[in-house]
């Protein structure tokens, strides 16, 4: 069963709807004008416009030279909500140490609204560098990370989560086909980690490692990114997916620990 707030028709307020409308825009346009705005979504200026006047007054977006952008509100209200989640602080220091032993960009992930959410990262100059910044929203099947969260849910919240998200092909390697998900988490549950070889960008492997709650609920996810012509190296094969399980395991512990106490 979903935890995603109640998004039932009869409760959504169109309005609220269309000002979410303007400021996702305003983020996937960059910053943009009234215009342009505009013409992205189909509306008036006139439309547009008390949106952005009543955005602006909230200290949502700002206004310099006729663009508008979204605050930094956001950056404020975002880092105090990520460093009050659980996996965030007890990863931090853990996730550090585990990039300079493997040379790779470590990742750490949650689910929220379906979808895998990259709340911190750590790695060297050398390391890799993904694609999937702080903040960034990623389709669950076709990382690592997403599809060890995903070997840990209930089936019905898997299909749950693909009928709502559907299966995306990024890459010739891609997951498209429930059946053959459920298969491969099957055996991502069995091992304790997965794999991703291409299936998000060419060039990218990953190997991830969910991180539970006592009562088997998923908390999120750790993962480490490597060019793919690493993954065959003997050094990946044989060590990099038990360190990233082992850091997993750890981290869940603490937590548990800590629930206790």
């Amino acid at each position: 069963m979903s935890d995603d707030p109640d998004t039932g028709t009869s409760r959504r307020i169109a309005a609220v709807d269309k000002s979410c409308a303007v400021l996702d825009s305003i983020h996937e346009l960059q910053g943009a004008t009234l215009t342009e705005i505009s013409e992205h979504l189909g509306l008036t200026p006139g439309t547009v416009h008390p949106h952005l006047v009543t955005l602006a007054e909230n200290q949502l977006v700002t206004k310099r030279n006729g663009v508008y952008t979204p605050s930094f509100k956001f950056l404020r209200v975002g880092e105090r909500r990520r460093r009050k989640n659980v996996l965030f602080r007890h990863a931090d220091d853990k996730v550090e140490d585990l990039a300079r032993r493997t040379n790779a960009r470590i990742q750490v992930y949650v689910e929220e609204f379906g979808m895998a959410i990259c709340i911190a990262q750590a790695g060297s100059q050398n390391s890799i560098q993904p694609p999937d910044k702080v903040g960034d929203q990623t389709h669950l099947h076709v990382i690592a990370a997403g599809k060890a969260m995903l070997s840990e849910m209930p089936d019905e919240r898997v299909s749950e989560i693909v009928e709502r998200r559907g299966l995306p092909e990024y890459t010739p390697n891609t997951i498209v086909d429930e059946s053959e998900l459920f298969e491969t988490l099957g055996a991502v549950s069995d091992r304790g980690y997965a794999f991703n070889d291409e299936e998000y960008i060419s060039g990218l492997g990953a190997v991830g490692s969910a991180v539970t709650a006592e009562n088997g609920g998923v908390i999120g996810a750790i993962s480490a990114s490597v060019p793919t012509n690493r993954m065959s190296n003997p050094e990946f094969a044989d060590t990099i997916p038990h360190d990233v399980a082992s850091v997993a395991n750890t981290i869940e512990l603490d937590i548990h620990v800590e629930n206790k106490g």
